[in-house]
């Protein structure tokens, strides 16, 4: 079950342009544009990039596409649904790392057009590059 999201997010996101630093104050951000930890690497912090991920790419959509539009919440639910099914502190991770990704995104203040456009490829670019650590290390 739990390689069916991976693969969904591996393949659902396209792979464009390069990473820009992430302007905010969580932890996570700071992490994410310092370059102090690698999710690709740490196996225990991939899935908390990831939601931290799928919150920042939420916020663009909701932000752009308006509030009908819930694309990457449904799958922050589905990643919940089968990485952290039980209240837990596993489960709090993920859920704030997906807030703190919304507000970060909220707080950067990107206008919609092409320059929003640019940052969603590059934020699906980096889910997908997580999903596929995570699908390597079930298949492996």
């Amino acid at each position: 079950m739990r390689w069916i999201i991976i693969f969904c997010l591996t393949f659902a996101a396209p792979a464009f342009a390069q990473q820009k630093p992430v302007v905010g104050h969580s932890s996570m951000a700071l992490q994410v544009s310092q370059g102090t930890a690698d999710p690709f690497r740490d196996p225990g912090r991939t899935l908390p990039y990831l939601a931290y991920t799928l919150g920042q790419l939420h916020y663009l959509a909701y932000s752009c596409e308006g509030n009908e539009t819930q694309e990457w919440r449904a799958r922050m639910i589905e990643l919940l649904d089968l990485e952290a099914p039980l209240s837990g502190y596993r489960r709090e991770r993920l859920i704030d790392a997906f807030n703190d990704g919304y507000q970060v995104e909220q707080r950067a203040r990107i206008r919609c057009g092409s320059e929003a456009e640019a940052e969603r490829r590059d934020l699906a670019r980096r889910g997908a590059q997580m999903s596929r650590a995570l699908l390597n290390e079930v298949l492996d």
